[in-house]
């Protein structure tokens, strides 16, 4: 399963309170983070405060969107990987 930019962009300025960007049979999901217990078996991705943490508040570009969802694709694909060197 692969993350995309438009996921990390929904994951960002969706309405869902406290969103978290996950996998959920097969497919990517934002679910707020009270509502996860519903989603047994999600791979949780990220969260938009995450990524917020990391980048701040300002709009991302297209590169810079697709460069998050390549390093969160590969995180997920192999958890035993360092953690993800986010965008300044």
């Amino acid at each position: 399963m692969a993350i995309t930019g438009r996921d990390i962009e929904r994951l960002l300025y969706t309405d869902t309170p406290d969103p978290i960007l996950v996998v959920h049979n097969g497919n990517t999901e934002i679910v707020a983070a009270a509502e996860l217990g519903g989603h047994t078996g999600a791979v949780v991705v990220c969260s938009r405060s995450e990524i917020q943490r990391h980048v701040g508040e300002r709009d991302l570009g297209e590169e810079e969107l697709a460069g998050m969802a390549a390093v969160l694709t590969a995180a997920i694909q192999d958890p035993g990987q360092r953690p993800p060197l986010w965008p300044a």
